[in-house]
């Protein structure tokens, strides 16, 4: 692909998560993808009511609109963790637009592991605003998207508050020609463009882009 024959503009100089994403957004923004043919895996084809069909639907829109954000990893198919993997396969994540995210991304991982722990737990068990999302994990495959919100102690200021945090927990597929070795080793958190605004549909940001083989927290 032409687009990718040269390096791209802008390095990390520091190590830390916000200089990460401020690079990768820097790059796409002087070397954005315009379009993009993803190919149609055969599970989707078989499928034609999949929710994900979705994000075929609105590639374009996150081309050109969505930002690039952190996306914590809830829940993926297990073949995309194989060093052999060649097949494109779905996954859960959760994300928030909050600038919150950008400096203290643990906080999704702390949500995200709270959910991921009430699937297959009773309905009985589970937190009321966790229970159509703990569903659709154990379910595996619906595609059912959920935005809702939470209040959480602010890392940067110490007896504060920040209320009414964005979250978005959506369904994606894992293209793997756009993973690093076209699987996922050690990920916690993935790049993504992200509108959620205008559509649930996400798009894990081509490796290309990547700052680092890797994000974990």
């Amino acid at each position: 692909m032409a687009l990718f024959q040269k390096k791209m503009p802008h390095t990390v100089k520091e190590g830390s998560v916000q200089e990460h994403l401020a690079v990768m957004r820097a790059n796409y923004r002087d070397v954005p993808i315009k379009s993009k043919t993803l190919p149609r895996p055969l599970w989707i084809r078989l499928h034609k009511d999949d929710g994900l069909h979705i994000i075929y639907r609105d590639k374009d829109l996150l081309l050109s609109e969505g930002r690039i954000v952190y996306a914590y990893l809830v829940q993926a198919n297990a073949m995309l963790f194989e060093e052999k993997n060649t097949l494109d396969l779905p996954l859960n994540l959760l994300y928030s637009m909050h600038p919150i995210a950008e400096a203290y991304p643990e906080f999704l991982m702390a949500v995200g592991r709270e959910l991921f722990a009430y699937k297959n737990a009773p309905e009985e068990d589970t937190p009321a605003e966790y229970r159509e999302m703990a569903r659709i994990l154990a379910a595996e495959t619906d595609r059912s998207a959920v935005d809702f919100t939470i209040s959480m102690p602010d890392p940067a200021h110490e007896g504060q508050m920040l209320e009414n945090v964005d979250m978005h927990f959506c369904s994606a597929i894992a293209f793997h020609k756009d993973l690093p070795n076209s699987h996922l080793t050690g990920c916690s958190f993935l790049p993504v463009l992200a509108a959620p605004e205008k559509t649930s549909a996400v798009l894990i940001l081509p490796k290309e882009y990547w700052t680092a083989p890797y994000y974990q927290l």
